[in-house]
């Protein structure tokens, strides 16, 4: 018998999410993405404060949300930016450690 362990990060409102989430930057503004406490969704957040922006049902909809978020012009954003986007948050989000980061 094998026993593994690890180390959990405990997140508080204090310390905000791990670095190491996958992030959308533009402009200067940051914003991280990691699954909600349940894994139902995806929270979508600004890294500068983590305060969340919202959770979203597919990566198209965290992604459309950031951007959103970032442009505050109240406009949708380009939908090939969106998909473009989404396919690699996507491939960033499988790749990661949710584990080790603490989820």
């Amino acid at each position: 018998m094998s026993v593994h362990s690890h180390t959990v990060r405990i997140m508080s409102d204090t310390d905000g999410f791990p670095d190491d989430c996958p992030t959308l930057a533009r402009d200067g503004q940051v914003i991280g993405f990691c699954p909600s406490p349940n894994g139902t969704h995806l929270l979508v957040w600004w890294r500068a404060d983590s305060e969340i922006i919202g959770g979203f049902e597919t990566y198209e909809a965290g992604v459309t949300a950031a951007l959103r978020a970032i442009a505050a012009d109240g406009l949708d954003p380009d939908p090939d930016e969106v998909e473009l986007e989404a396919r690699a948050l996507e491939r960033d989000f499988v790749a990661t450690d949710w584990m080790g980061l603490g989820f």
